[in-house]
């Protein structure tokens, strides 16, 4: 029988990924891209695909009524700029209305975009994080029929605000507080494959949750790599502390959270486990793997970086 699975955010880097792995497997699954501009390039890309592109918006309840209904699964994603005063608390209200609908359609299998605590356990706050833990609690304590997904760092942070900074003519750093420790690091991409993964053994995936890593490598191996495929450019370890990573950014949105969600990472082990994703995810792209893959990109960040 084909399921219906409802994906939220499916116009984002991560709803995309599941979405568009998911129409992969049209024979098991029918998908729905919830969106909330039906008209954006990615959802009209996904219709092509085959999905059925439906309007909902996560603020509106009453809205997520016929994305949900008669659906088999949900994959959710919530996320909202760290320039908002009211991020978390929007955030999380947004994950309470999903949840709400599903409970209500009766939704047989919830896939939910998770994290970690960070504020009750060290104490200060990462607002991006805590949203997403307070709605994973809120699924759990409402008993839907939940699996969740906890992401490390993305290597597409690499393409974005953690590029490497130019230094001088083919002299470049990047700028990660983790001193000597390694960084839990997973392609956004490959994350359709897990979710694919857990959607097709619901009887062993409800009640669990994946920890996902692709790689584990400290600031200074990350440097070697990007340097060993971006020659004759040299990419360096910074080696910025927490306190100078806080003040270098002092003019960026969510500085603090960032930081203390580098602060959580420093201070509480982590339990992503290599073992379980490539079960997950067979095709497992290493760092080495996915800079190789989008060198030319790097490249063409960088070099517009430098002018």
């Amino acid at each position: 029988m084909v399921m219906v699975i409802a994906v939220f955010g499916a116009t984002g880097t991560l709803g995309n990924s599941v979405a568009r792995a998911l129409l992969q497997d049209s024979y098991n699954f029918q998908v729905r891209a919830v969106t909330r501009d039906p008209n954006k390039p990615e959802a009209i890309a996904l219709a092509d695909k085959g999905a059925v592109v439906i309007k909902a918006d996560m603020n509106d309840r009453e809205s997520l009524v016929p994305a949900l209904k008669g659906a088999h699964g949900c994959f959710v994603a919530t996320n909202l700029p760290l320039s908002d005063p009211m991020c978390q608390q929007l955030e999380y209200q947004q994950g309470e209305c999903v949840a709400d609908v599903c409970m209500a359609m009766k939704v047989s299998h919830v896939v939910l975009n998770a994290q970690n605590h960070v504020s009750k356990v060290i104490g200060v706050k990462a607002r991006h994080y805590d949203a997403k833990a307070c709605i994973n609690d809120y699924m759990n304590e409402r008993e839907l029929p939940l699996t969740s997904i906890i992401l490390p760092f993305a290597y597409e942070n690499f393409l974005g605000d953690f590029k490497p900074k130019l230094l001088q003519q083919h002299d470049y750093s990047i700028s990660i507080p983790m001193g000597d420790l390694s960084l839990n690091m997973l392609s956004i991409k490959q994350v359709g494959e897990a979710v694919r993964y857990i959607f097709s053994n619901r009887t062993s995936t409800v009640g669990k949750t994946f920890s996902l890593v692709g790689d584990k490598l400290t600031v200074r191996e990350i440097a070697s790599v990007l340097t060993n495929h971006l020659r004759p450019n040299v990419v360096r370890d910074a080696k910025v502390t927490l306190p100078e990573f806080h003040r270098q950014n002092s003019s960026k949105a969510g500085n603090d959270d960032v930081t203390n969600m580098f602060d959580f990472l420093h201070r509480v082990t982590q339990r992503f486990s290599m073992e379980t994703t490539r079960k997950l995810i067979p095709d497992l792209m290493t760092f080495d793997q996915w800079v190789a893959q989008n060198r030319e990109t790097i490249l063409k960040l960088i070099l517009n970086n430098s002018s």
